[in-house]
């Protein structure tokens, strides 16, 4: 699949099609809604070199979703406004939450939402600042931090879900996803494929083709007609994640600021639920220019 020009020439294109058929536009989108960088404890991944394989692969709009914090997504959508390209990719504002029932998504956010608040909470709070909440790898048994069924189940019949990754790149068992695309089948929420990518290896493994969008209602309106592209990873990829936690760790004991610490990575519900709803402090953080 191939996309236009630029993010500008495609506006042009939309409208210009419109206009002559009074019909919505039949060109597509290209984006993936999960992605991590050096913002998260087990990512390395730097802003430039994402943005360049993002844009080189063919995608068009990126979610990027670090743990606990959108800082990491305003320091690539920074960096795509300081190299002129933002006609070429738009960088959507998101986050992997580590709430007390596990993890919840949620993209086109503000700001940070806490860790340690419920799932429920988390879903007002992500609608209340007019973003989407998206359910990352509800039924992957090997990442302790995935959503547990009571509150997932909750959450759909309360509405408050508007899609599911019904495939994740990094689920280890493909059942695994066919569960997740099953659940959406039955609440009838919209799935999406997602890249879950920690590395530049994982960039655009997975893409969603959909109508062009640039706000939130626009890609809710979408994803029905959502054509989602994906292939798993293979299991070693999570050989990277433990070496960027290490990496992290060994930076920070060198007196490096790294992502560290705890809250910048994905944590059990057991364990979120033990410790106070909080935000990274900025001395958690990394600093917004990365290590040469």
């Amino acid at each position: 699949m191939t996309i236009a020009e630029s993010a500008t020439d495609l506006r042009a294109q939309l409208k210009e099609e419109r206009e002559a058929t009074g019909k919505p536009p039949t060109k597509r989108a290209f984006a993936d809604f999960h992605i991590h960088t050096r913002f998260s404890r087990d990512s390395l991944l730097k802003e430039e070199p994402f943005i360049q394989l993002a844009i080189e692969r063919g995608l068009t709009h990126v979610a990027v979703t670090n743990h606990n914090n959108v800082e990491g997504a305003i320091a690539v959508r920074d960096k795509v406004a300081e190299l002129g390209l933002t006609d070429k990719l738009t960088v959507i504002l998101g986050e992997e939450v580590s709430t007390s029932d596990g993890e919840v998504v949620g993209i086109f956010l503000e700001k940070t939402i806490p860790r340690g608040l419920s799932a429920n909470e988390t879903a007002d709070e992500i609608h209340r600042q007019g973003g989407l909440v998206s359910i990352p790898h509800p039924f992957d048994p090997f990442r302790a931090s995935h959503i547990r069924e009571g509150p997932l189940r909750n959450l759909a019949e309360m509405g408050k879900i508007d899609m599911v990754e019904v495939f994740n790149c990094r689920v280890t068992f493909q059942r695994h996803n066919v569960e997740a695309a099953e659940f959406a089948a039955r609440y009838e929420i919209p799935g999406i494929a997602a890249s879950d990518a920690h590395s530049r290896f994982e960039i655009a493994m997975a893409f969603n083709a959909l109508p062009p969008f640039t706000t939130a209602e626009e890609l809710k309106a979408g994803l029905g007609d959502n054509e989602w592209h994906a292939s798993r990873s293979t299991f070693l990829i999570h050989l990277t994640t433990r070496w960027a936690v290490w990496k992290n760790m060994f930076d920070s004991w060198r007196g490096k600021r790294t992502a560290a610490g705890p809250i910048l990575g994905p944590e059990p519900p057991e364990q979120v639920r033990r410790e106070p709803v909080q935000r990274p402090s900025e001395s958690e953080l990394p600093p917004k220019e990365p290590d040469a």
